[in-house]
């Protein structure tokens, strides 16, 4: 299986599929699941980031029934190119739902840490097709790596977890750019100067930065993000399952012009 594996990832860097740049430049579609999820849609370009888990601790919002066995079982539109998880809390993945995805999915291929991989393998031995669509990119806080996956263009960044006694836990933020626009996830990132400086992300020409809207709301925060990462614009999700229209309004209070996603299915396009 070991052979397999390593055959597998050689395979991934050097012969994934790269689609043809067009000289037209597709409007970036963001649709909201719950959490942190998110489809990304760029003219025949998806990214699933965060997606695919299962119901989590009070207080943690999932999609409706039909939506997770759509994401699940890659109906469109949620058939991804390219699937994403930052860490392995249960909010922001689930090894089932992905198994189930990577396996009705022959052009799904996932990139994250190893954290995620080995518990996805917890449920989920891949045969040699499957694994070869599987890369573990566990980064240290401060590197980056690009990559080029189903002709889209990815960065991943070495982003701690936020909060001490999630130090263990192996985090990713990414910017992915399908067609024309960058879109940063910085899953539950914490966003300081000591963070945030090593990449430059102020020069980067972030489009869209997807941001949990606890960082939104708090000063500090908003000045480092201000600083470090300048989105052209804010959009603020991860809050809670009963959040209303008055946790909307703080976060476009914090941030005028930031877009505060709460319902599921609601997109944005750009």
């Amino acid at each position: 299986m070991m052979k397999l594996l390593a055959l597998g990832l050689t395979t991934l860097l050097t012969a994934l599929p790269v689609s043809p740049v067009s000289p037209v430049q597709s409007a970036l579609t963001i649709t909201f699941l719950a959490n942190e999820g998110v489809l990304l849609s760029s003219g025949a370009d998806k990214v699933l980031i965060d997606a695919l888990f299962l119901k989590y601790e009070t207080g943690y919002a999932v999609p409706a029934e039909s939506t997770q066995t759509g994401l699940a079982r890659a109906r469109p539109p949620f058939d991804a190119d390219l699937v994403l998880a930052t860490h392995r809390h249960g909010d922001h993945f689930h090894p089932a739902p992905m198994a189930e995805h990577l396996r009705t999915n022959p052009r799904a291929v996932l990139v994250t840490s190893q954290q995620v991989i080995d518990s996805l393998r917890s449920v989920f031995r891949p045969g040699p097709a499957v694994a070869s669509r599987i890369a573990s990119r566990t980064m240290a806080p401060g590197t980056r790596r690009r990559m080029l996956v189903n002709g889209i263009s990815l960065e991943l960044l070495g982003l701690p977890h936020g909060g001490r006694r999630h130090r263990h836990v192996e985090h990713l933020g990414y910017i992915v750019e399908p067609g024309a626009r960058r879109v940063l996830h910085v899953g539950d990132a914490e966003l300081s100067e000591a963070t945030l400086a090593p990449f430059r992300l102020d020069t980067a020409r972030i489009d869209v930065a997807l941001l949990p809207a606890w960082l939104v709301t708090d000063r500090e925060s908003r000045e480092v993000i201000r600083r470090w990462i300048r989105p052209r614009q804010v959009v603020a999700f991860h809050m809670a399952e009963d959040a209303d229209a008055d946790d909307a309004r703080e976060v476009q209070t914090a941030w005028p012009g930031a877009i505060a996603f709460m319902r599921s299915l609601d997109s944005r396009t750009w």
